[in-house]
This record gives C-alpha cells, sequence and structure tokens, in this order.
C-alpha cells in the first residue's frame, strides 16, 4: 500500500502540478495545486475527500511525482497540456468527435428542403452547395425552428424519392403551406424566393427579412394578389412572435459570452454552452463525460481548463457560470493574455446573467435527457440481440473483422468496433496482410485474427461478440484459430452476404451462422437487432475496401527509382520529364544521364548500374 505520509512530508508548499501514477507508471490523474503539500494531503485525510476514486488511492498509487511552477497560473496551463498529452483515467478528456444538430438546406437539388442532420463540427460548411445553419442547443430547439419554417415558409417537406413519384399534391398543398413543386411548374424564381428567405430567417437578418416581405406584401396586394399578401403577412408575424421570444435574451453591450451549465445524475455529467455573439443568443454545445466521482466544482474547473487552453479556441469577454470555481482568476488572467483583451469569468448571482445559467443547466438536462433515451433504446436493442442469438454476455463491446483484395493482390484486412451500438473510430484497426498466398482468404483470416488478439490476450481487451464477414467456412477459420489461442470463450458467428440485390427477395437475405447450429438466422428487416450486425458488416467491408484502394493507388506511383541509391522524389521527378520512363532512362547514355538536373556523373553511373542489376522491374 502507498505510503502518503513519507511523500506528503517531502512535498513542497508550492504551486504546481502533481502526478499521480500507478503500477508499471500508468500516470491516473494529473492536477494542479496553489500548496502542492497541502492539496495532496487533503486526498488522504479522513475527513477529506468522500469520492470513491479518492478512498481507492492507498491501493491504486505507486508514487506521486510533481512539477513546481513560479505560479498558479503557470501550474493550470501546464496541467492542461499535460492531460492532453496523457489523456489520464480520471481527467476529464476534452473529445472533438461529438455531433451537434444543425439545419441543413442541401442546394444540389432544384428545390431544396430544409432538413434536420447531426454534424461533427469540423465537417460542417465544406460543401457550398450545402447551406448549414446551427449548432442549435438541443432537439426541442432545432424542432421549433424547423416546424416554424414548414408552417409559414412554404418549403417541400417530402423526401426526393416521394417528390420524384408523386403523381397528384399531397396534404401540405391542401393546407398551403407548400407550393407542390413536385406536381406544378412554378413561375421562374418562386421556389427561390422561398429559399432566400429561409436563408435569411436562419442567419438573422431579421430586420432585412423583415423589410423584404413588407414590400412583397404590399406589392401583392396593389396586384390584388391577396393571398399571396396574406402569406407575406402570416410570415412577418411568425418572424415578429419569434423576435418577442428571443427579445429577452439580447445584450445591451453587444459583447461576447460564453454561459456554461451543467447536470449531472450519479456519475454522469452534462456540460452545455450557450454562445452569445454580439449580444445576441447564437447556440450552443454540449459535452457527456461519464464516470465522474469528482464534485461539480472540480470538473467544471477541468472542463473548462480543457476547452479554452486549446489551439484556435474562439475566447469571448465574459464565460459566466454556474458554481464558482478556485482558479477562475488565473483562468481569466491566461485567456486575457491569449486574446489580448479583458477576459472576465464568474458566476452571476442576479439579473439576465443567473437567468442564461438557469437557461444552460435546463439544456444541460434536457441534452442528457435525450442522449440517455438514445442510450436506453440501444441498450434494449443489444439485449434483444443478446436473447436473439442466445449470448452468455451483454454484447457492449461487438468488433467485425473482414479482408478486401483485388485477385489476391494488394490484401488487406480490417476490424470495426462498436460499443453500445455507436461505432468507436478511434478503436477500428486495419491491417496489411504480409504471410499469406494471393488468394488464400483462410490464410488471410488466420493471420489477422492471430495479430488482433495475440497481444489483446493479455491486456484484457477482448470482444464481447466477435463477427466474421462470411459463411460456415470462414466462422470455422475464426474458430480454430481462437481455440489456438485460447480464447474459445469469445462469442463468434459469421454474416454471410445476401445473394439478391432486392430487397422484397426476402429468401436471400443476409443470414448470421452461429456455432454448431445447422440452421443459419436470416437478417429479417422487422428485427432491428439482426439489422444491426448486417450495418457493423457493411462498415467492416466499406473500410477495408477504402483501405485496399488506398494501398493499390500508392502501389501505382511506385517505381524501381523509389528503390535507387541517391535517387530521391526531387531526382525521380526530374529524371522522369527528361526521360518519360524507366525503360528510357535505362536505354539513356551516361552523359545524358549526367545532364539531368541534380544528378552527378557518379550518381549517373550508379543509378544505371542499379538498373542493370534489376533488370525485371
Amino acid at each position: 500500500m502507498f505510503d502518503w505520509q513519507t511523500r506528503a512530508r517531502t512535498l513542497p508548499s508550492s504551486p504546481g502540478v502533481y502526478i499521480m501514477k500507478g503500477k508499471e507508471s500508468e500516470i491516473l490523474y494529473i492536477g494542479k495545486a496553489k500548496d502542492l503539500s497541502k492539496r495532496v494531503r487533503q486526498y488522504f485525510q479522513e475527513s477529506g475527500d468522500p469520492r470513491p476514486f479518492v478512498r481507492q488511492l492507498p491501493v491504486l498509487l505507486e508514487e506521486i511525482d510533481v512539477i513546481i511552477t513560479g505560479t498558479e497560473k503557470e501550474a493550470l496551463l501546464l496541467e492542461a497540456s499535460m492531460i492532453q498529452e496523457h489523456q489520464p483515467r480520471f481527467n476529464i478528456l476534452l473529445k472533438e468527435e461529438q455531433t451537434y444538430l444543425y439545419l441543413l438546406l442541401d442546394q444540389n437539388h432544384a428545390y431544396p428542403r430544409l432538413q434536420v442532420v447531426r454534424r461533427k463540427a469540423r465537417r460542417v460548411r465544406r460543401n457550398k452547395n450545402e447551406l448549414v445553419y446551427g449548432p442549435y442547443l438541443s432537439g426541442y430547439a432545432v424542432r421549433q425552428t424547423a416546424t416554424i419554417i414548414d408552417r409559414f415558409f412554404r418549403l417541400r417537406t417530402c423526401s426526393d424519392k416521394e417528390f420524384n413519384n408523386r403523381a397528384r399534391p399531397c396534404l401540405e398543398y391542401q393546407i398551403k403551406r407548400c407550393d407542390a413543386p413536385c406536381c406544378f411548374q412554378l413561375e421562374e424564381g418562386h421556389y427561390e424566393d422561398h429559399v432566400n428567405t429561409v436563408g435569411m430567417f436562419l442567419d438573422g437578418k431579421h430586420q432585412e427579412l423583415q423589410d423584404t416581405l413588407q414590400e412583397r406584401m404590399w406589392k401583392s396586394a396593389e396586384n390584388l394578389k391577396y393571398e399571396q399578401a396574406a402569406q407575406y403577412r402570416d410570415q412577418l408575424a411568425a418572424i415578429q412572435k419569434l423576435l418577442d421570444e428571443r427579445q429577452k435574451w439580447k445584450s445591451r453591450d453587444h459583447r461576447d459570452r460564453d454561459i456554461f451549465g451543467i447536470f449531472r445524475e450519479g456519475l454522469l455529467v452534462e456540460i452545455q454552452i450557450l454562445t452569445m455573439r454580439q449580444g445576441q443568443l447564437s447556440g450552443g454545445r454540449s459535452f457527456s463525460f461519464a464516470g465522474q466521482e469528482f464534485d461539480d466544482v472540480d470538473v467544471l474547473e477541468n472542463f473548462l481548463s480543457a476547452y479554452y487552453l486549446r489551439e484556435g479556441v474562439e475566447i469571448p469577454h465574459i464565460v459566466w457560470l454556474p458554481t464558482t470555481i478556485e482558479s477562475q482568476d488565473e483562468l481569466a488572467a491566461l485567456l486575457t493574455e491569449r486574446s489580448g483583451r479583458q477576459v472576465t469569468i464568474h458566476e452571476p448571482l442576479r439579473g439576465q446573467g443567473k437567468r442564461l445559467v438557469e437557461v444552460a443547466n435546463q439544456n444541460a438536462e434536457q441534452g442528457f435527457l435525450e442522449k440517455q433515451k438514445t442510450e436506453e433504446a440501444n441498450q434494449e436493442l443489444l439485449e434483444r440481440l443478446q436473447k436473439r442469438l442466445r449470448l452468455e454476455r451483454y454484447p457492449q463491446r461487438i468488433e467485425c473483422i473482414d479482408n478486401s483484395h483485388l485477385q489476391g493482390r494488394h490484401a488487406v484486412s480490417a476490424v470495426v468496433v462498436y460499443e453500445g451500438g455507436y461505432p468507436n473510430r478511434s478503436a477500428y484497426r486495419r491491417y496489411h496482410i504480409k504471410d499469406v498466398a494471393p488468394g488464400d482468404d483462410f490464410g488471410s483470416m488466420k493471420e489477422i485474427l492471430t495479430r488482433r488478439f495475440k497481444r489483446s490476450a493479455q491486456s484484457g481487451e477482448l470482444p464481447d461478440l466477435l463477427v466474421v464477414d462470411g459463411g460456415r467456412g470462414q466462422l470455422g477459420m475464426a474458430l480454430q484459430v481462437l481455440e489456438e489461442l485460447n480464447l474459445q470463450d469469445i462469442p463468434t458467428v459469421g454474416i454471410a452476404k445476401k445473394r439478391s440485390d432486392d430487397p422484397e427477395d426476402t429468401a436471400f437475405q443476409d443470414r448470421i451462422v452461429l456455432p454448431n447450429q445447422k440452421n443459419a438466422v436470416p437478417v429479417n428487416p422487422r428485427y432491428r437487432e439482426l439489422l444491426l450486425l448486417s450495418q457493423i458488416r457493411d462498415q467492416a467491408h466499406d473500410t477495408a475496401l477504402k483501405f485496399h484502394q488506398k494501398v493499390r493507388s500508392r502501389a501505382k506511383l511506385y517505381s524501381i527509382l523509389d528503390d535507387a541509391p541517391g535517387i530521391g522524389p526531387s531526382r525521380k521527378r526530374s529524371l522522369l520529364r527528361k526521360f518519360g520512363s524507366v525503360e528510357k532512362i535505362r536505354q539513356a547514355s551516361l552523359p545524358d544521364l549526367a545532364e539531368t538536373p541534380g544528378l552527378s556523373l557518379q550518381l549517373a553511373e550508379s543509378l544505371l548500374e542499379y538498373l542493370e542489376e534489376n533488370p525485371n522491374e
């Protein structure tokens, strides 16, 4: 057991960072303190920290290292960079792969429709033909905005398939919410006006939009188009109502603010950020964390350091928090230095700030509940899968393996991982198949399974269900390899591809092949738990195929010149630019070769010798 008293006596009463290490020097936790000795002692005092993680420390810990800094501000900065580098088990780890809700207008279609989509923040607005708006604070906020647009702005709501196959107008046309471009020829520019109006509405150009709609309303009335004028009137009323609702969230000073909210249920924590830009509430983001034994103040403090001390993050003038944190003055000073203007961080106790923090807390709770519903649905799905396949344990982690090659050449394999029903892309693995004859699918399966599980058998990172792309042959090979590795306890199934592209032809659907069971289980589209396995297999197939294509494209660029001594990329380009091909380089005379830019006479002679020694490459 770790002798914390002896270690605490050696610690200085200085600001700095402490690193708690476990067995084999694994970093468990990184923290910062104004007084290192006092902070570390607090973990081990009987009346100190009650968290389960802290109570386990004497057993988990092997050592506590410290790094002394000049100030607490320096300690804060060092802590953030070390957490980002080492990713300790018990620290808040900020993941950038989270998706957010957006509204999308796809202008690739002649008559765009508004869609609610989930996107990663870094993937937004890459396509110039896609107008993306958001992110939105919650599912409720995005649905409310979409409902207003559907009700008053007359964009189509049907899918592309319905649009192309419709013979007569639908109910939306009858209740005057759509102009039915699927059935009627509209005046040139008429639908485009609707799209532009929606774009201005979502961009927040409300005053400009109101002026435009008012002008259209009076013009329509003058031309005796009273029904059209009434449509513009209704749109104006909807915009005014929305502006009245948002007015209470405006700031008079037009300063940028970030407002934080937090919600906790047990060890699960949801943090919500509302962003106010130029005095108007403009959007929000949420972050979910599991296994957080720390109290809300520590969680929020760690999160703020991880969130703001990154490269390229937008720093506001004011940060409002739901609770006061110990290092807020030091963090504010750091952000002031980075942004070049005064930044303040505090907990507002009255007025608009207090109301907005309450709204952020409510959105954190709403976001948590929405995600929990999805988690519960996935849990139910996996429970049904466990029951249907008669698995002994709950399939929290599912892995699927697939191979890809072209007539045996450039053979590769991919392993995809789903955890809790979601793809865990950071755990995907891609392999070059090395020691197998071309076209030997069974040998490829054996090599990849051996490489995948030989090391993991010791670390304990094993799947609850292994899916092999293929029928009984591939399944038998997988079971044989697992037995050789003493991993026969891993539940394993095969999934055979359907033999028909007709979705109505249920006799040719995918089939799940089970060990020691004669009849395969057909993947009936009505059972989502079985469709999940087909989706995982498709993901494995796509991943392997893309990797194979990448390897193949690299191979096409290979030349014998890549292995020639003294010939780098620049000299290779010069040679091919001058002679056109490797064969013409072989036929070139030594003086001609030496005249190539970047080649000396000695290097040209060496190259010709190398090409003569390798005539068949």
